[in-house]
């Protein structure tokens, strides 16, 4: 009679091993955890929990040791940014009372509607913490999908406040 060893799938496994289901996707793909296909799903025995690839997952994975990508370390740089909002003296449209959809109406905001506390994004920084390009972002804010401040040299500033309407928070890099 053979012993019959328990599988469980890349996530059940991620979770009891304490590391992200990628990860384990990523070990797998490089032949560092034995995993069979069964049924469209990876299965991994349950005596892999103690492999030295996820004991090294692990132990990276507490002493910060994993790098995160280009992309997030420019979006915790904008998040941790509070720089205070420049304010444009050139003359703007009125906008609408603030709401998820009436956010959209004009791009550029007068000294009044804008508070002083309210943290401002550069395009590039923008398009960083999204999915549009730079060149997107600079046509939404002209466009008045997206709300921003123009400097008086032209350059842009996106209002925090775009990140809260649902059109926008939807292309967030998570």
């Amino acid at each position: 009679m053979a012993t019959q060893t328990i599988a469980m799938t890349s996530s059940e496994f991620a979770k009891a091993a304490g590391v992200s289901a990628a990860s384990i996707s990523k070990l797998i793909r490089d032949g560092k955890l034995k995993a069979r296909k069964e049924g469209g799903k990876w299965m991994i025995p349950q005596s892999q929990l103690d492999s030295e690839a996820v004991r090294a997952l692990k132990g990276s994975a507490k002493k910060g040791m994993s790098k995160p990508a280009a992309g997030r370390q420019a979006v915790k740089a904008a998040a941790a940014s509070t720089r205070p909002t420049p304010i444009s003296p050139a003359p703007v449209a009125p906008t609408p009372a603030e709401s998820d959809s009436s956010a959209l109406a004009s791009p550029v905001l007068s000294q009044p509607e804008v508070q002083s506390t309210e943290k401002t994004f550069s395009i590039t920084e923008f398009a960083a913490m999204t999915y549009l390009t730079e060149k997107g972002v600079a046509e939404w804010l002209r466009s008045g999908r997206i709300k921003g401040i123009q400097k008086e040299n032209g350059e842009w500033e996106v209002l925090e406040r775009n990140l809260r309407v649902a059109d926008i928070s939807r292309l967030l890099r998570k």
